[in-house]
């Protein structure tokens, strides 16, 4: 059942009483007009737990929905945690939600079951199970952002938690007010004594979280502990001098986003926008802040979550980069793997599947983990283009008509064309310079038994075409359009 807000309920306890109900609103004003979180007429959808913050949040949104023409929603995810409670708070937010005349979307998750799977916190697994519901909500409800009811002291909270794990600037930067474009904190400037003075003004009622209590919980040892000591023995406006401290790493951190974003640009490029090559020779021009800031783009760019990365992990990565082992693997964690090449730094994200795809000729099939085809046709030799490592041209009377395209397999040998003999194809890749962590998505095109060609690379003198061929077979590996 929800309840009325009381003392006891109370983050740190109120250390003043703050009477005037526009104090948060207005702060939740400023901190839209400042980082330009709402534009006329957005739809938005408020992340409501049923806490006092995110009560408060909707509670303020919808009292500014005529001002900024602002079409509003609310959404709960339950995470399956905390049993009959979890129900509780999610039929809570449903009637508050109905109470306003605003549209709910309710979903329940069992975060337990993903954080087993994904080998991580329930801390962790809980915000990203949370936030990819809200990316869903955002989309279905073709929303321009949602809102979440962070406030200063969570801002606090997450800069000292960080300190104390020894994180860098990015770390320090915390809760940001705007993040990846439609996440958005209006409440990131009011403190939990505003927020709460607010809840009783108004006569809110909300939910509370009993988890929050449990005290050994890092974040709770924080907030019940650690914060009340600062502000009682050191300095009572540590909340919002950590808030401070927060804005000015986040201006630093965010202008060596920008010189790392550049660095990319000139020194990088993506393949079938899943692997990222990046100069190894360009490497040492970088200085050590921005190496770090580059290791994160680097973990973002290719689809990881660099928030997974610590300051340890950062520089460990770094390190192996300076000693540059080639053809050895890196993994981060989140299935993140590199590899270092003579003059290339290899990156992807996971593991590539094997794959096998049977078809006939003439006929065309998609390389499973590229942007990649393979088309294979039939013609007169007189028309027949040359041969290029992306193009290669059998006698047809040589070949038979149904070919597959796989992965590699142990045991693959092959006849290059131009060279004498046999030669396994692991050895061919070690001659071609295959980087070891993309040799399973290199298409391996066989006629059932022999290897005819390696896609992108060379193909086999098997079924050549002489001055007494009549009908040749064309296979090309071409890049995919989109429709």
């Amino acid at each position: 059942m929800a309840f009325l807000l009381s003392e006891g309920h109370f983050r740190y306890g109120l250390s003043s009483w703050l009477p005037m109900s526009n104090t948060v609103t207005h702060k939740v004003e400023t901190a839209v007009r400042r980082h330009r979180m709402i534009g006329e007429g957005d739809r938005v959808i408020a992340a409501v737990s049923g806490g006092v913050d995110s009560v408060v949040l909707l509670h303020v949104l919808h009292g500014l929905c005529d001002r900024w023409s602002m079409n509003l929603g609310a959404a709960h995810l339950d995470h399956g945690l905390r049993g009959e409670e979890g129900r509780e708070d999610a039929a809570f937010v449903t009637d508050y939600a109905a109470s306003l005349g605003l549209p709910c979307v309710v979903e329940r998750a069992d975060v337990a079951a993903y954080c087993r799977e994904m080998r991580c916190s329930i801390e962790q697994g809980a915000r990203e199970v949370r936030y990819g519901f809200l990316r869903r909500v955002l989309q279905d409800q073709r929303a321009d952002s949602v809102a979440t009811g962070h406030t200063a002291d969570d801002q606090a909270e997450t800069v000292l938690m960080r300190l104390l794990r020894g994180s860098g600037s990015s770390g320090l930067s915390a809760i940001r007010p705007v993040r990846d474009g439609w996440i958005i904190r209006p409440l990131l400037d009011a403190t939990a004594d505003e927020i709460t003075a607010y809840a009783r003004t108004h006569g809110l009622s909300f939910r509370v979280d009993r988890t929050n209590e449990v005290q050994d919980l890092f974040r709770n040892r924080i907030r019940h502990h650690l914060v009340p000591l600062l502000q009682r023995e050191y300095n009572p406006r540590i909340v919002q001098g950590l808030g401070r401290l927060a804005d000015v790493v986040r201006g630093e951190a965010e202008y060596l986003d920008q010189v790392a974003s550049t660095f990319l640009d000139d020194h990088s490029r993506i393949a079938d926008g899943r692997i990222l090559h990046l100069d190894l020779d360009a490497w040492p021009n970088a200085a050590p802040a921005v190496q770090r800031v580059l290791i994160r783009h680097l973990v973002r760019t290719v689809g990881g979550n660099e928030e997974r990365l610590d300051f340890d992990q950062v520089e460990d990565t770094r390190a192996w980069i300076d000693r540059g082992a080639i053809g050895r693997i890196h993994e981060l964690p989140g299935g993140i793997r590199m590899e270092c090449r003579r003059s290339e730094l290899v990156v992807c994200l996971g593991s590539f599947a094997p794959f096998r795809l049977d078809f006939k000729i003439p006929g065309r099939v998609e390389v499973p983990d590229t942007n990649l085809s393979i088309r294979i046709e039939e013609g007169p030799a007189a028309d027949a283009p040359a041969a290029t490592p992306r193009r290669a041209v059998f006698d047809a009377e040589f070949v038979p008509r149904h070919w597959t395209v796989r992965s590699r397999v142990p045991g693959d040998h092959m006849s290059p064309y131009g060279m004498a003999g046999r030669k396994s194809l692991k050895k061919l890749f070690n001659e071609w310079d295959v980087p070891r962590l993309l040799r399973d998505r290199v298409p391996v095109v066989t006629d059932g038994d022999r290897v005819l060609w390696v896609a992108g690379h060379r193909q086999s003198s098997e079924g050549m075409v002489t001055g007494k061929t009549r009908r040749v077979m064309v296979a090309e590996l071409m890049a995919n359009t989109p429709d």
